[in-house]
């Protein structure tokens, strides 16, 4: 099959998104405790998770643009409507006490320049993978990219922006803009939209079996699923990225 557009996910799939928020919280660690260590990194990113589930209004939004607890510490919401509204004046809250969980009471005053260090932190952490580059060089000089990304917008386009990868994309398509999140065919068709296309036109690349390939099957598109696992590719998957450039053929 011949494409006119390659359509991609962007966490873990061109950028790995773990190693930066763990950064994040490492930091908080080390800032609290002296010193990090897996528990304690997992311990914040749980304690943020339970105050967001437990204290966050609108959590039917929350999962239907898949806005997660490390994602609201980055603020910045530009969706419209009372969700959103809503979510936006819970933020000061969120920021004064979402470490409470697992804080020490002499470190909750701190909280909120904690919330600082771990966002700096986490967006100095941001980095690609080793072939993401070259493949998007390549591509994009083939046919038109876009990116179908789930969470928030500026957040998204932040990471593009930081990681250098944004002038690769002739569309970036956020679920925050949406109103809706992949697997929600309305993001496939948002994207083939503004790219003036038909699903049978465009292929999708991503690493999550439910939101990237599911999601995109259901618009009608053909997909690719890359699971970074060597040797677990087949003729629908692959390994690296590398690889689309004997899987792809264009118009």
């Amino acid at each position: 099959m011949c494409y006119r557009a390659v359509l991609f996910d962007l966490d873990d799939t061109l950028i790995p998104e773990e190693p930066a928020i763990e950064a994040g919280f490492a930091a908080v660690a080390e800032r609290v405790w002296g010193s990090s260590s897996t528990e304690r990194v997992r311990s914040l990113w749980d304690g943020t998770s339970q105050m967001l589930r437990d204290q966050a209004p609108a959590q039917a939004y929350l999962a239907a643009v898949h806005i997660t607890a490390s994602d609201l510490l980055h603020g910045s919401l530009v969706g419209g409507g009372r969700d959103a509204d809503s979510l936006r004046a819970f933020l000061p809250f969120y920021f004064e006490h979402a470490f409470d969980p697992v804080l020490p009471e002499f470190a909750r005053p701190l909280t909120r320049e904690l919330v600082d260090l771990w966002r700096e932190t986490r967006l100095a952490a941001l980095s690609v993978y080793p072939e993401t580059v070259g493949v998007l060089e390549w591509l994009s000089g083939e046919v038109p990219l876009a990116l179908v990304t789930n969470g928030l917008s500026k957040l998204q386009r932040d990471k593009l922006e930081l990681t250098g990868l944004s002038g690769y994309f002739a569309s970036v398509v956020v679920a925050e803009e949406v109103g809706a999140a992949k697997p929600d065919t309305a993001m496939f068709h948002e994207t083939l939209g503004r790219l003036q296309l038909d699903a049978n036109e465009a292929v999708m690349v991503g690493n999550d079996l439910e939101r990237d390939i599911v999601g995109a099957r259901s618009a009608g598109l053909a997909t690719i699923q890359i699971t970074r696992v060597d040797g677990a590719g087949d003729r629908h998957g692959i390994a690296n990225l590398r690889e689309l450039v004997s899987r792809l053929r264009f118009v």
